[in-house]
């Protein structure tokens, strides 16, 4: 069939198929034309600015899992060897809040050292406890926590050996230096705290400063014993710990706050979110 035959069967004249013939070849040229210049995909952008990537090929096979490496604590110092500024471990109390495993060896940092005898004070605010009971005027002789570290702490912490190597200590119960609250009769005592003026002697002596060393973590069992902490910056999980000294009233008992700062005005003595810090003198040879 010829051209004119198929023009003529189709009912069209010559002029019209030629405009068909040309326009289905420019149609055919665009295309071509279009194909062969398009860009190629770009990444998604998100609502927030955020590019999408592409994906990527599959990887088989079992990735290698990220290793963390965990620091390595330094072993404590044998208690003969010790010198002040060393860790020692001596006796055991429950700090990681998980009875099932048993108490946890407590870790003390020496303080001092003098006539065979080391001062020690626990590296961890190891519980949460009142000064006193009630809200009344007491000294470090009359309040209740004196009576627990002495009875309860003495005895959960501390096998019948190892209390042989605790000292009785005489200790002066210092007026506020402040405010000239009086602290009270002299006492004796085998498990104590510091008191404001023994902070001041063993870490920075300056009252007004913020001293990191005299901060303290509290441990899992204190928190869950009711101790309050900061979550954040750089004094996140330390702990406001008790020193034995008087504070602004015969009601207020000073402390050490989170960021190392020794209050002389100090807390209500039934203030529960304050820590212990408990601390002794230890016999090297019994």
């Amino acid at each position: 069939m010829t051209k004119d035959s198929r023009r003529k069967k189709h009912g069209i004249s010559k002029r019209q198929y030629i405009c068909v013939v040309l326009l289905m070849m420019a149609v055919l040229l665009v295309a071509v034309a279009g194909g062969c210049s398009q860009k190629p995909s770009e990444p998604a952008v998100t609502p927030t600015g955020e590019v999408t990537p592409e994906p990527t090929e599959a990887v088989t096979g079992t990735p290698e899992p990220t290793k963390v490496s965990e620091p390595t604590p330094e072993p404590a110092v044998e208690i003969s060897k010790a010198q002040v500024g060393d860790t020692v471990q001596f006796g055991s109390y429950e700090q990681d809040n998980d009875t099932e495993n048993g108490a946890e060896a407590i870790e003390w940092l020496v303080l001092d050292k003098q006539d065979g005898k080391l001062l020690l004070l626990s590296k961890y605010a190891l519980d949460s406890k009142r000064y006193n009971e009630d809200t009344i005027d007491v000294t470090w002789e009359t309040c209740t926590l004196r009576s627990w570290l002495n009875d309860t702490f003495y005895n959960t912490a501390f096998s019948t050996a190892e209390q042989e190597h605790i000292a009785v200590t005489k200790l002066e119960n210092e007026d506020n230096p402040e405010f000239g609250i009086e602290g009270g009769n002299d006492t004796e005592d085998k498990i104590f705290l510091l008191s404001i003026g023994e902070v001041l002697k063993y870490f920075d002596s300056d009252p007004e400063a913020y001293d990191r060393t005299r901060c303290a973590k509290i441990t899992a069992y204190a928190k869950a014993q009711g101790a309050s902490s900061l979550v954040d910056g750089e004094a996140a999980g330390n702990g406001f710990w008790w020193m034995r000294s008087p504070g602004l009233f015969s009601s207020y008992a000073t402390a050490v706050d989170n960021y190392g700062y020794a209050h002389r005005t100090g807390s209500s003595v039934d203030t529960g979110a304050n820590v212990v810090r408990p601390a002794f003198w230890l016999n090297l040879e019994p």
